[in-house]
């Protein structure tokens, strides 16, 4: 790739050594973009096991391997370890004070499942620069979404305030709310209001939320996500279906999926798993549901037939990847007004946008897409382009 940089190490902070989710998934290529260039890389996490991508690297690995707060078997510890976890604490201060890792930068993509706040703690107090970049809200919203599961609708409500601590918003219970609003008190002094944090947003849609809650010193940043890329294969298939991927639960719109693609009489693949699978899949029959599949899967699945990819989250989307990697095949996409998806979409070129939440406004999208067939050029979504980004960064960071 060209690019050489050999100043500070790089600790990259991660709940989990395998690939739990997407901000995951970027920290472990970030970690291994990095390697690749020669920097020196740590990859500090709490929940293991480490990936064989990981583990296979020249990527330094230190796993706690601690359960997450939701595998947990002892509620109590759970409880306690999400609001501070006191063991990464220590264990991150021990390994920050190591001799080779005295300069280090500590980046961190994910905290709250299973390391806690005690991380950034650790690294403010040892006067290692540190990083965020910011996957989700949970760097100021107690459930990290601004979005009320109860009531199916994006959250305007200020984080913290008297009204948002009286809102029943949680997707489990009230005492699940008022236990993340503990942690969130707890995680505030170290996060939201401490000067010293540096962060890099994965969208200008997700900034703008969050900028006017934080308190650092210094500029906010951002930094676009790098993603995994597909392969389509051959374009021999008939684009026929309209296609969902994601997880199949409320809030990601997986029911307004089903309903508008059947209101207009079209075929839909839903790529993915979740806690509306059986209920959909029983009420949507003539719709075809494949469950989970590994990513280079994909294509044989839907990809190669997709009339559009269809993206209905009902929440404020920091930085969708998947929209992404369908562009960089060519596939349209339809996505919300309110998500930051809407950044990388141009209306009647490489897709629509439709009102987030409002069913028919996305049947007259999708409608819309049938009768005009997009067929937009491919992107292209380079890796070392985001190295570049993420090493100049650095150097503002150090």
């Amino acid at each position: 790739m060209g690019i050489r940089n050999h100043n500070n190490p790089i600790v990259i902070v991660s709940d989990f050594g395998y690939i739990e989710g997407g901000a995951v998934a970027v920290a472990v290529k970030t970690a291994l973009l990095l390697a690749s260039e020669g920097r020196k890389v740590v990859f500090f996490c709490g929940e293991g096991p480490v990936c064989e991508d990981l583990a296979l690297s020249d990527v330094e690995t230190v796993c706690l391997d601690m359960p997450s707060i939701n595998s947990n078997p002892s509620r109590l510890d759970a409880i306690r370890n999400g609001i501070w976890n006191s063991h990464a604490y220590e264990s991150f201060l021990g390994l920050l004070k190591r001799g080779d890792l005295k300069d280090a930068i500590v980046h961190v993509h994910t905290w709250t499942k299973v390391l806690s706040s005690a991380v950034f703690a650790a690294a403010t107090e040892n006067g290692n620069p540190i990083l965020l970049t910011v996957h989700d809200y949970f760097s100021v919203c107690p459930n990290g979404g601004f979005y009320d599961y109860n009531e199916k609708r994006i959250c305007e409500r200020k984080p913290m305030s008297g009204s948002c601590i009286c809102l029943n918003c949680d997707k489990r219970s009230y005492a699940q709310k008022l236990w993340r609003v503990a942690r969130q008190a707890r995680q505030d002094r170290w996060v939201r209001n401490n000067p010293k944090l540096h962060y890099a947003f994965v969208s200008e849609y997700s900034r703008d939320i969050l900028v006017p809650f934080l308190n650092s010193e210094y500029p906010y940043e951002v930094l676009r996500n790098p993603i995994d890329h597909l392969k389509r294969g051959d374009d021999r298939h008939e684009h026929d279906a309209f296609l969902f991927i994601g997880r199949v639960s409320p809030e990601k719109g997986a029911d307004l999926f089903c309903e508008a693609v059947t209101a207009i009489g079209a075929k839909g693949i839903v790529i993915g798993d979740g806690e509306m699978l059986a209920e959909l899949q029983a009420r949507y029959p003539q719709i075809e549901f494949t469950g989970w599949v590994k990513p280079e899967q994909m294509r044989l699945h839907g990809i190669n037939r997709a009339i559009a990819m269809v993206q209905p989250s009902r929440l404020h989307e920091t930085a969708l990847l998947t929209p992404l990697q369908m562009l960089e095949q060519g596939v349209p996409c339809i996505v919300p007004d309110r998500c930051a998806a809407r950044d990388y979409v141009e209306e009647g070129v490489n897709g629509l946008l439709f009102k987030t939440g409002d069913v028919e406004d996305l049947e007259r999208a999708m409608q819309e897409m049938l009768d005009r067939q997009l067929s937009p050029v491919p992107i292209r979504i380079d890796d070392e382009e985001y190295l570049r980004n993420l090493i100049n960064l650095y150097k503002r960071v150090n």
